[in-house]
């Protein structure tokens, strides 16, 4: 006895599936577009935003201790300089890398300053 095949009852029709996925899409697109715009206006204001993560500063400090190890003084100022400024006035979890970069400062001689300060 051949066994019977079950007929498939009636569904959504494959229009109806195509409109619900191109509207999905479209609010996905939608959200996308809006994050977007408002996280490079954040980081129009502030073009460090990206450089604040732990992580970052973690990696620029090592590259600064090689350069400074390498005897590259002006890199290691610059970079110490940069992490100093970057993390200036932010969140609490920062201050041990602005410290490092200080302690790098003080070790090379070179003052902690901006461009434009006075000495």
């Amino acid at each position: 006895m051949v066994p019977e095949t079950a007929t498939p009852g009636p569904g959504p029709s494959p229009r109806r599936v195509a409109l619900i996925l191109a509207a999905g899409v479209l609010l996905l697109a939608a959200g996308g577009a809006i994050w977007f715009v408002r996280f490079a206006g954040e980081v129009r204001r502030d073009p460090a935003l990206i450089y604040r993560e732990p992580a970052t500063l973690d990696k620029l400090l090592k590259r600064a201790e090689e350069a400074e190890r390498a005897g590259d003084r002006a890199t290691a100022i610059a970079t110490y300089r940069f992490v100093a400024d970057v993390g200036q006035g932010t969140s609490p979890e920062l201050a041990p890398y602005i410290a490092a970069a200080r302690a790098g400062l003080n070790r090379l001689e070179a003052p902690d300053i901006r461009p434009g300060q006075p000495h």
